[in-house]
């Protein structure tokens, strides 16, 4: 048997989801009832439902990027809870993310990280701000 590969959007989304699945990434459900975006809590994935990766980036804000200096390129929570700036992309390692070359600076915004997985937490400066 030939090796099956996704022919459109719609496919590829769904092998994302099941990857995501597999790989323990917290993946939603849109419920229809509620109208509202809630976690799926079971292994199943239904064709006729509609499914995203939950996202892990931090809220900051546009606002806020644009008053931080736009040398730190990156955002991560750490394992413990606390949040870093990062001039270059840093790497992640078992209980924090690191940057060797630049140089990082801890937050001193007060954000809400409950529910963020820090692993996942890596969050770009958007594109002109």
């Amino acid at each position: 048997m030939d090796k099956l590969t996704p022919q459109n959007a719609q496919q590829e989304h769904m092998v994302q989801i099941l990857l995501a699945k597999m790989q323990g990434v917290e993946v939603e459900l849109y419920d229809r009832i509620g109208k509202e975006w809630i976690t799926s809590a079971t292994s199943a994935v239904y064709v006729d439902s509609n499914y995203r990766i939950k996202s892990h980036e931090l809220p900051i804000a546009k606002g806020i990027w644009a008053i931080i200096d736009k040398k730190w390129k990156w955002a991560a929570k750490d394992n413990d809870g606390g949040v870093w700036f990062y001039v270059e992309r840093p790497s992640k390692g078992d209980y924090c993310w690191y940057e060797d070359s630049e140089g990082c600076a801890l937050n001193a915004l007060a954000l809400n990280t409950d529910g963020i997985d820090w692993r996942k937490s890596l969050t770009r400066r958007p594109e002109g701000v």
